[in-house]
């Protein structure tokens, strides 16, 4: 498939004696950038929302752990990114995101990541505010395979193994890793635990206890096997089985830890060549996500009215067909797509494992879509349209558990809403134009819609007469109406590239604190709203080749939120989670056999915050990283680095209250780990 470069963060970092970009591309009708598994190679690939947001300013991590960290980019959030791992949907369990979607893939497994920005993906549901797309290695002819040994600062240790083996008909793969590390510490020296008790104090509720201060910060292990079959030269069959287990993974700024993150996902594909056009691919899949978070770690467990385990799964089961075709000179796609998601949660007593409040009530989401993708060339110009019909329904199916304290107030608020039914339109036109050789322009208008999740319609938390969070179910889908424009253009030895967007969201789904209607008015709880509002931004990049062996780059991105609507009680128009101006600066050299890189990282403070739902004022910031690699021989790469080189103290995300965090106090902040050292040896064969 042929990419045209487009606008965003370049980079051209040279690892392994490949010449690697991350560019922003125009493939089909999706406005995306890509990121190689050499690129993530160089890493200490640890956690993908890290790695993400180092290499795109675009993309801010909320950090929470040492893995398991979220997403936000250009602004969205949460539900508002899709995330799909070789075409499939997978979701987190966990309400508090404390295992989101990008947690259940290791990144060691990964082949490329394509990130689409705004609303234009039409082939996938709730792609409104844009999607990560992850391939993962694909098996090969022939024999051979690789190994790599990771550690790093804090004890971090991390093995994989990726090996392959086939022939021209039938080729299986087979990878996993296992990994583990101690909490890692802040460029002032304190530890994710000591973090939680500086700011809550010791004898808080959900303070840990001293007995767990040196305790690891989680254990993790990974399997993944494929397969393809090649029928013959026009049909192919693709089957993969991916498991991935984490246990004890500390969240200091949440009530509770994640004792257990359990995932089974099952892929297939087939596709044939030829038939009814040019490709008829249909494609499977299932995953289940199964979470247990818990106090036991934390004062909490030495009551026994807060000593207590939520045990929470979710399961998502899919099915696409697509076809591809040419008709009057236009490239066609057409498809069917749809899916159906389970989400349910339950609190459990401590020690004895007895019901003890439903929180998620088994909630189905169940969505069948239309698609259709249309590429017109005209001489310079390229047009692209897309186009999707959503039709949702969204069921709590278990509103009269017996479990549900206080069962008549709960009926009660959710009377006669326990079902929902959204029929949506997306649609998207880009334009493409080549001036000249060395300049290219577009822009992209188009609408994403993303309906409400089960959690921000039906969530239950009610104890003592007071709501602690409560769904809506009023809900509305959001609408994100969204205009892209860039140019790229290209000179002897210096390049450009900038983007801009405005995006103008109804009906956004928003969170917020608010004490209405509980007993105790000191007491706010929270809960979810529709609101107008608009973010814009704009990202630009630099690159400027110095010799035959240097390479020196600049990029920047930001973004700005404000809410059209104010919230009941609040004047803050302020959006949460919208990160302020953030860049990079790298000087790297490459001379075929050695590599080498210095960059900094940049941001500004973080001023512009929703003060009425917690989010706090944040100083800027800057850190250096150094990264080097040697190509011992043909079998054998040696990577290391130092991350925060000089041992900086800083914050990248913000303690927004929409994130669960430690409710009815001040959130907790998490810093970032001080100065990181990682050595990544990879042998290949």
């Amino acid at each position: 498939m042929k990419k045209l470069s487009l606008i965003s963060v370049a980079f051209s970092s040279i690892l392994l004696a490949s010449s690697i970009n991350i560019e922003k591309v125009i493939i089909e009708d999706e406005v995306q950038s890509e990121l190689s598994k050499d690129e993530i190679s160089f890493t200490r690939q640890q956690d993908l929302a890290q790695i993400l947001q180092e290499f795109l300013p675009e993309i801010n991590m909320v950090r929470a752990s040492a893995i398991g960290n979220d997403i936000v980019l250009r602004g969205f959030k949460r539900d508002d990114i899709n995330f799909l791992i070789d075409g499939a949907k997978i979701y987190g369990a966990c309400p508090n995101r404390m295992d989101p979607p990008a947690m259940h893939i290791s990144p060691t497994d990964i082949e490329s990541i394509e990130v689409v920005e705004g609303p234009f993906d039409v082939e996938n549901f709730g792609s409104m505010g844009g999607a990560i797309k992850v391939k993962t290695k694909e098996p090969k002819e022939g024999f051979g395979g690789e190994f790599n040994l990771i550690g790093g600062s804090f004890d971090y240790k991390k093995g994989s193994f990726y090996l392959y083996a086939g022939d021209e008909k039938l080729k299986v793969s087979v990878s996993g890793s296992s990994e583990s590390s101690d909490q890692y510490e802040d460029g002032d020296g304190h530890t994710l635990v000591e973090q939680n008790w500086i700011q809550l104090g010791k004898d808080d509720p959900y303070a840990y206890q001293e007995k767990y201060k040196d305790i690891k910060a989680y254990h993790r292990s990974t399997v993944n096997v494929k397969t393809r079959y090649d029928i013959d030269d026009k049909q192919y069959i693709k089957l993969s089985l991916m498991g991935d287990k984490a246990t004890d993974v500390l969240y200091p700024a949440f009530q509770m830890d994640a004792q257990l993150d359990k995932t089974l996902s099952v892929n297939s594909e087939y596709g044939i060549k030829d038939f009814l056009g040019k490709k008829l691919t249909l494609q499977g899949y299932y995953s289940s996500v199964v979470h247990d978070m818990g106090t036991k770690f934390r004062n909490a467990a030495k009551n026994p009215m807060l000593y207590r385990t939520h045990h929470v799964d979710s399961y998502v089961k899919g099915v696409k067909l697509k076809d591809d075709f040419e008709a009057a000179d236009i490239l066609w796609s057409v498809g069917l797509d749809g899916s159906e998601r389970i989400w349910n949660g339950v609190c459990l007593a401590e020690p004895s494992k007895k019901p003890k409040q439903v929180r998620i009530p088994n909630v189905d989401t169940t969505n069948g879509a239309l698609f259709l993708k249309a590429k017109k060339s005209f001489d310079k110009l390229t047009v692209r349209f897309g186009a999707r019909y959503d039709n949702t329904d969204i069921d709590a199916r278990n509103l009269n558990d017996p479990t549900i304290k206080n069962i008549a107030a709960i009926q009660n608020y959710y009377k006669n809403k326990t079902s929902r039914n959204f029929d949506d339109v997306s649609a998207n036109v880009v334009l493409d134009y080549k001036i000249d050789d060395s300049t290219k322009v577009y822009a992209a208008l188009g609408q994403g819609v993303r309906v409400p999740d089960a959690q921000e319609l039906y969530f239950i938390g009610f104890m003592k007469g007071n709501w602690t969070r409560k769904g809506n179910p009023d809900l509305k889908e959001s609408k994100n109406r969204e205009l892209d424009i860039g140019i790229e253009k290209e000179y002897e030895n210096f390049g450009i590239k900038a983007n801009a967007f405005y995006s103008k969201v109804k009906d956004y789904i928003y969170a917020y604190k608010t004490n209405k209607g509980n007993k105790d008015p000191k007491k706010y709880y929270l809960t979810w709203t529709n609101i107008d509002a608009k973010i814009y931004g704009f990202d630009v990049s630099f690159n400027v080749p110095i010799g035959d062996y240097w390479l020196a780059e600049a990029s920047a991105a930001y973004q700005r939120g404000e809410k059209e609507d104010l919230i009941d009680s609040q004047t803050d128009k302020d959006m949460a989670m919208i990160p302020p101006l953030r860049g990079r600066l790298a000087l790297s050299y490459e001379d075929g056999e050695n590599f080498g890189m210095i960059e900094a990282l940049l941001s500004d403070s973080y001023k512009e915050v929703d003060s009425d739902n917690g989010e706090r004022e944040l100083g800027g910031w800057g850190v250096v990283n150094v990264k080097g690699s040697r190509r011992i021989n043909r079998y054998v790469t040696l990577n290391i680095g130092v991350d925060n080189l000089f041992d900086k103290t800083y914050a990248l995300n913000n303690t927004y209250v929409g994130r669960s965090l430690i409710g009815g106090k001040e959130p907790v902040l998490i810093n970032e780990p001080g100065r990181y050292l990682y050595a990544n040896l990879n042998i290949r064969f």
